[in-house]
């Protein structure tokens, strides 16, 4: 694809791209970026004049295909010229933007190489960010098949989440809601982009803060209840020990009253038969028990010595 005829149009050729092309087209808005971009679509750099020079053999254009030196207060370099002013103008690395925002034609030509690699470091981009620009480099369709890509794709950091999967390249609330609540891996993953100097996006601090207190939530909750079920495992077997201690009181304490019981009753049972016995003796005439019989010789006659009364009848008992 040819350069527009817009674009050759201020140098005063039809063919070939100079000084005052690209100083024209910068003030009408397109930048160096956007100019160098085009310039290295399809090798556009051949419309780029070669090395020339005067009548006096003075060389007034060095050259200003890519890879010629551009050298300040010299001809020439036309390329490079407008390639470092497009690096002048790129923004500064910001671990937000900083693997989206990437030019990959700005640093070293078309595609993901050294330069790229070494601009990177330099503005503050960490291994890991070097990997999302390798694979960036690839769902763009843009060439990263160089060593040195190769050896970033090789040797550089990896993590268990995708971080630019979701959202953009750094860990925001599409990373979040992609995870589904699991509160460990949402802070793994955001630990994880802290030491590899990603973004952390806007509501993800205080997002993970409310699951934090759902989580303490849940945990109080549960060790209440946990404390609670103990404590009644506890009264029940407390009441349990009691309800047997009285029961062995209860059990003694019958025990203790039929033990005595039987000894009263023996006692008094005894005491009854002898008293019954004597009452027995004791009645006249009743029963089995002995009769009183007068004696059949008349005792006015006898003394009794032991008394002295002789007249009186006795009464002999048997």
């Amino acid at each position: 694809m040819s350069l527009p005829r817009s674009w050759l149009s201020a140098g005063g050729s039809n063919t070939m791209f100079g000084v005052d092309d690209w100083t024209a087209l910068k003030r009408s808005g397109i930048t160096s970026a956007q100019q160098l971009a085009r310039l290295q679509l399809h090798d556009n750099q051949r419309y780029l004049a070669g090395p020339q020079t005067n009548s006096s053999g003075v060389v007034t254009n060095r050259g200003n295909k890519q890879g010629v030196a551009y050298q300040e207060g010299k001809p020439g370099g036309l390329f490079n010229q407008i390639r470092l002013d497009a690096q002048s103008q790129a923004p500064a690395w910001s671990n937000v933007t900083g693997v989206n925002n990437w030019d990959y034609n700005i640093w070293g030509g078309k595609g993901f190489g050294a330069e790229d690699i070494k601009h990177a470091r330099n503005r503050g981009a960490s291994e890991y960010q070097l990997r999302q620009l390798y694979d960036r480099a690839g769902q763009l369709g843009i060439r990263r098949d160089t060593p040195a890509a190769q050896e970033i794709a090789a040797n550089a950091p990896t993590s268990d989440w995708d971080y630019g999967a979701h959202g953009g390249w750094g860990f925001g609330m599409a990373d979040v809601d992609a995870m589904g609540g699991d509160l460990e891996q949402i802070r793994g993953a955001r630990d994880w982009a802290r030491q590899s100097r990603r973004n952390i996006g806007e509501g993800v601090t205080d997002h993970i803060r409310g699951l934090e207190q759902q989580e303490f939530n849940r945990q109080f909750l549960q060790q209440q209840q946990e404390q609670a079920a103990e404590t009644a495992r506890i009264q029940r077997e407390m009441a349990a020990a009691a309800q047997r201690s009285a029961e062995g009181a209860e059990y003694g304490r019958l025990a203790s009253r039929r033990g005595g019981g039987s000894q009263t009753l023996g006692a008094s049972g005894a005491a009854t038969f002898k008293g019954k016995g004597l009452k027995s003796i004791n009645k006249r005439g009743r029963g089995r028990g002995t009769s009183q019989l007068r004696r059949p010789y008349d005792t006015s006659s006898l003394s009794i010595a032991s008394t002295g009364q002789g007249n009186n009848p006795s009464t002999l008992n048997l």
